[in-house]
């Protein structure tokens, strides 16, 4: 029984050492905040991390943004996530592999426990990482509205 003891620790400190959670900070992502809060002075923060395989971003607003802020807020976005600048990131917190999804997240009230939008998008099309194939690559070109309901 007690050397079993130290096997459960090490299996346990191996489970939870692969869910570890990067802040991430980024040349490209301090552009890419610097230039959403020149643009959109409703902004208060945006912030990176990183939890394998995933990549998070949450924007905080002091308003709700009109439609076409909303959209323009997205076309930002969408123009920073680039695959090299994916790359870039996953090699910040040492991932030698393709960030999996991107997820966007913009609280836009007073009430940090809620989204008011949602977005990601992907590398794979499938979850089948291993298929390279051109046909499961959607290089994180097509975004996703996250709506729960």
């Amino acid at each position: 029984m007690s050397k079993l003891i130290p096997i459960l620790i090490g299996i346990l400190l191996l489970i939870t050492g692969c869910s570890t959670t990067h802040k991430i900070h980024t040349d490209s992502t301090k552009e890419l905040t610097k230039e959403l809060k020149e643009l959109f002075p409703s902004i208060e923060k945006v912030h990176f991390t990183f939890t394998r395989p995933n990549l998070s971003c949450r924007i905080d607003m002091s308003k709700e943004p009109s439609k076409e802020e909303l959209e323009a807020i997205l076309t930002v976005i969408k123009r920073f996530t680039t695959v090299d600048n994916m790359n870039e990131i996953a090699r910040s917190v040492k991932w030698g592999l393709e960030i999996s999804k991107i997820y966007l997240d913009m609280n836009t009230d007073e009430d940090t426990k809620t989204i008011e939008h949602a977005y990601y998008a992907r590398y794979f099309k499938t979850s089948n990482a291993s298929d390279y194939s051109e046909t499961n690559i959607e290089g994180y070109r097509i975004w996703y509205e996250i709506n729960e309901k």
